[in-house]
């Protein structure tokens, strides 16, 4: 026994050395093709941020999926990222994740990368997030956050699009299971994301933008997510004064 053992233990080793380099190579190649599409992507160009930042960072790594979903949209359409718009009421400014200027309207989107399972109605003041033991947290509804961004958008952009233009689309992560959502507003969607762009592409049945209207929206955007980071500090601190 101890000589089959002794002649087993250099296959053995050289058995797990291959299964240890294969997976290192796995792994390296993964990493290789995920930064490379990241630094050749359209996110990248508007944001700037670097690859390792937007991979150790939920919410950033959830803004550049949701826009390589709407890359894939057809017909014209441009988008912007992290705009800070004048609060439609009170003082103030408030921060849109993601909006996406296209020919069939402005989708104003809130991006949440969340796991567990999501239970929640429009008119709840608070959703509910649940884990496999069970354990629940509550989050403040993201149909009534997003409300806000669009009314703060609306009035923005008043004099250049129509009300109806503006569609508010909640998009978790395909980490979590939208268990029982209710929605009364049919301007409202709550999806995964890789729902997005069918859910874009069944809403594009009308030209409502003409590409001089998408260019114009764009343009103004754009200019709202330059800010200074002055602008960005004092919503960060607005926003932890508002919890605490």
């Amino acid at each position: 026994m101890e000589d089959l053992l002794a002649a087993l233990i250099p296959a053995l080793l050289l058995i797990g050395s291959v299964m240890f380099v294969g997976f290192a190579v796995t792994l390296g190649s993964l990493f290789y093709f995920r930064r490379r599409s990241f630094e050749k992507s359209t996110y990248k160009r508007v944001t700037q941020e670097r690859f390792l930042k937007a991979v150790r960072d939920k919410g950033i790594w959830g803004e550049y999926l949701t826009t390589r979903q709407l890359e894939k949209v057809g017909g014209y359409g441009k988008f912007v990222i992290n705009t800070y718009l004048p609060k439609a009421r009170g003082k103030g400014m408030t921060e849109i994740d993601v909006t996406f200027i296209h020919e069939s309207g402005i989708y104003v989107l809130e991006s949440k990368n969340y796991s567990g399972w999501i239970f929640g109605k429009e008119a709840d003041r608070q959703w509910t997030q649940m884990f496999k033991n069970r354990y629940k947290q509550r989050f403040y509804n993201p149909i009534k956050q997003n409300e806000q961004h669009l009314k703060s958008m609306a009035q923005f952009l008043t004099g250049t699009v129509e009300q109806q233009v503006f569609q508010s689309v909640i998009v978790f992560s395909e980490r979590c299971e939208l268990k029982k959502i209710t929605i009364e507003s049919s301007h409202v969607h709550v999806i995964k994301r890789n729902e997005l762009r069918r859910t874009i592409q069944r809403l594009a049945t009308v030209k409502r933008l003409t590409p001089l209207q998408v260019d114009a929206v764009y343009e103004q955007l754009k200019q709202q997510s330059q800010v200074d980071q002055e602008i960005k500090d004092a919503h960060i601190e607005a926003i932890k004064s508002s919890t605490s």
